[in-house]
């Protein structure tokens, strides 16, 4: 029974990483200014499923909860963009992102946390805010 449950498991994870998953590699170096802003960008497409919709809430709430300042300031930006809509497909070409992407944004550093969210904001919220303050973190 075990071997099933951990089967199971590991496909329907596999799953979600695969569907759900960008072209990006976890970090990337950009020609950007090294002292700007973050930004933190998650595009998705018009139709969502529960976790796709969790990673954007979850992301939102992580943000209020530890940077609810900085994001008054203007210091961390948030934006969610639909892909198949002008705007998000522009920002989307312009990071060469091709698929459901969880991506912070500062200076010439982007990392990709698309696999993160996918695997634990809807699950797992706490473990999915504690990474978002982690990777955060280093980029402030």
């Amino acid at each position: 029974m075990k071997a099933i449950r951990s089967s199971f498991l590991f496909m329907l994870t596999a799953v979600f990483v695969t569907a759900c998953n960008a072209q990006l590699p976890d970090k990337q170096n950009l020609a950007n200014d090294p002292d700007g802003d973050l930004q933190v960008y998650y595009f998705h497409f018009t139709k969502r499923c529960a976790t796709c919709n969790a990673v954007e809430t979850e992301t939102r709430v992580a943000l209020e909860l530890f940077y609810g300042d900085q994001v008054k300031e203007g210091e961390i930006a948030f934006t969610s963009l639909n892909l198949e809509e002008e705007d998000g497909e522009k920002m989307a070409q312009e990071l060469n992102v091709s698929g459901q992407t969880l991506l912070l944004i500062k200076g010439n550093t982007k990392v990709n946390l698309t696999n993160d969210g996918f695997l634990n904001a809807r699950t797992n919220p706490g473990k999915f805010h504690e990474i978002l303050k982690i990777n955060i973190d280093k980029l402030l």
